[in-house]
């Protein structure tokens, strides 16, 4: 038994805010950036709050984690097609 409790890994402290990375910290902080954009921000205005907290994020940046948090891939809208103006696949000439 002392063996077996001598070999346990050691436990990971819980992350900090301060710890996070980009992508958690705007998941964690997604239901307040979704509130100021019905209050009127823009998605520039969000990015420029973030970065005068230390978070530098672009806004295609932002939006994807903002769509990654919702649980949708990146690049698609509500109803899950492609937002790209041409269909996925097609070639233009």
């Amino acid at each position: 038994m002392a063996d077996k409790l001598r070999g346990m890994p050691p436990v990971e402290a819980p992350k900090k805010a301060s710890e996070l990375n980009k992508q958690e910290a705007i998941k964690r902080l997604s239901k307040e950036i979704r509130a100021m954009q019905k209050r009127g921000y823009t998605m520039e205005m969000i990015a420029n709050v973030l970065k005068s907290e230390n978070i530098t994020v672009s806004v295609a940046t932002l939006r994807n984690y903002l769509q990654v948090s919702r649980g949708r891939p990146p690049g698609t809208t509500r109803r899950g097609r492609r937002s790209a103006a041409a269909p996925e696949g097609s070639v233009s000439e």
